[in-house]
């Protein structure tokens, strides 16, 4: 992303040109802006080379983290997705195009259509998180201790429960 200005120049600008606006959360709102923004983009390169878009990914990894045999309704992915349910019913078409997953009429709610990973959704989407971590590892390892990541896994996981506590 070298056509963007690095996080540092930003938070200086922001410093020099502005300076009753920086803060020091202000400048951790920048870097965690800016982490986010890479880490996806070098997501989205990693998984495009299998085929997979982040939505892609984000459902069939859903359906992983579930129990055996991995199938959700659809109202139940959502909660999981930021997506809207016609989007997530666009995504899921696709899939099941793909052979990723199948669905089946549930007997208590014939409009809702449950959700199944299929053995080729399972594969793919184990490789797509293997391939995603290595990427991901490569670039945190270079920057990071492993002390120093847990350092900010812990301090991180306190602001997203904080936020989470006041939603």
């Amino acid at each position: 992303m070298s056509d963007h200005y690095s996080s540092g120049q930003i938070i200086e600008s922001m410093k020099k040109n502005w300076p009753e606006t920086y803060d020091s959360t202000h400048e951790f709102v920048v870097y965690l802006s800016r982490i986010r923004d890479l880490s996806f983009a070098k997501a989205r390169e990693t998984l495009a080379r299998l085929g997979l878009s982040i939505s892609e990914f984000d459902v069939l990894a859903t359906l992983r983290c579930t129990t055996k045999p991995h199938i959700l309704a659809p109202t139940e992915l959502q909660r999981s997705l930021l997506i809207t349910s016609g989007g997530l019913t666009k995504l899921l078409y696709q899939l099941e195009a793909s052979g990723l997953v199948s669905r089946s009429v549930q007997e208590k709610d014939k409009r809702s259509k449950l959700v199944h990973l299929t053995s080729k959704g399972k594969r793919t989407i184990e490789q797509a998180m293997e391939a995603v971590q290595k990427e991901t590892n490569k670039w945190l390892g270079g920057s990071l201790s492993v002390g120093e990541l847990d350092q900010v896994k812990t301090l991180l996981g306190k602001v997203a429960q904080g936020l989470e506590g006041r939603s």
